[in-house]
């Protein structure tokens, strides 16, 4: 990647995803369960009905930053308490004052049917409201539809433990890179989670495909620098097999040569395998054999990858633009 200006304009965390290249637009496969919300049932308090009237009532009352947070739930899928306020109110003059004004504005938000919360939280209910999970509820989801056909009716099951860990895992990705990129200097410039990341293409048979990368990440040294780098971020939690890790590893190979990131933005963006599990040894023994497995894999290039740990991704990847 060469020039800041030949990059699709990537949106910051804090606005709307209307705005994605037509490259990143579009729905994208879930992993595993296609569950993107959560039924009426998900819900721990009676809500009013949400009515036209009352709705309209609501927007009115939806500062910038609601709103942004609307659109950053949205984009994610879900998002925990700690995403919000890492995302949104990290600008505060300490951290106890930004904790105590997202908790705040989430408990707005629940009560005006903006956002949704799980039943279940992330850490146990020793997490407290941090481990709240929020989706966005039936208000918020009209008022990102405004002017699209009604969904009124529309009802989904509670997501799967696994796909919901995974989601959350994305989110915690890209968390950690703005962070990460806050305290080095670097710059942010686009953050596609997985449901804008799609890239279509056209195999060597002529058939279409549909890469989904769990996260596509660009990266500038510092703001304004023009020498922009590209990152396409898969996470697995040790729920996939090595075979089917290398079968996506080689549909990255058949998109790298279909040639359109080369065409479109100068070069090919790494792809970044951030590998876990439920303990530690077996997770560094996953990253292991992936590493052994794509160097010795006759139909990858080895060159392309890296293999890493969830909590060394955010920092590797800022240091790598850094310093070259």
């Amino acid at each position: 990647m060469t020039s800041k200006d030949a990059l699709p304009i990537g949106y910051p965390f804090a606005s709307k995803s209307e705005a994605a290249s037509s490259q990143v637009e579009g729905e994208s496969v879930p992993l595993v369960a296609p569950n993107t919300a959560a039924s009426d049932g998900t819900r721990t308090h009676a809500a009013p009905r949400v009515t036209q009237r009352r709705l309209r009532a609501v927007e009115a009352r939806l500062s910038d930053r609601d709103l942004a947070v609307l659109s950053s739930v949205e984009r994610f899928r879900f998002l925990t308490a700690e995403h919000i306020e890492a995302l949104h109110f990290h600008d505060h003059a300490s951290a106890e004052s930004g904790g105590r004004t997202c908790r705040r504005v989430l408990v707005r938000l629940r009560r005006e049917r903006v956002l949704g919360v799980l039943n279940r939280r992330v850490g146990g209910v020793r997490a407290g409201s941090q481990g709240l999970v929020y989706f966005v509820d039936a208000g918020g989801e009209r008022i990102q539809r405004q002017g699209e056909s009604s969904r009124r009716g529309r009802r989904f099951p509670e997501p799967s433990a696994r796909f919901l860990d995974h989601t959350l895992a994305i989110a915690d990705v890209a968390v950690g890179i703005k962070a990460a990129a806050d305290v080095s200097g670097a710059e942010v410039v686009q953050v596609a989670p997985e449901k804008e990341a799609r890239r279509p293409y056209v195999d060597r048979l002529g058939g279409t495909q549909v890469l989904r990368p769990d996260l596509y990440v660009e990266l500038a040294a510092r703001p304004g620098d023009e020498d922009v780098q590209a990152f396409f971020v898969e996470i697995d939690l040790g729920h996939e097999s090595l075979p089917t890790v290398l079968r996506k590893c080689r549909q990255y190979e058949a998109y790298c040569q279909a040639g359109i990131e080369q065409r479109d933005f100068g070069g090919f963006p790494r792809v970044v395998w951030v590998m876990g599990a439920y303990r530690p040894e077996i997770a560094d023994r996953r990253r292991q054999t992936l590493r052994a497995a794509i160097g010795r894999g006759a139909r990858l290039t080895p060159e392309l990858y890296r293999v890493t740990a969830a909590e060394e991704v955010a920092a590797q990847l800022v240091q790598e633009v850094r310093h070259g």
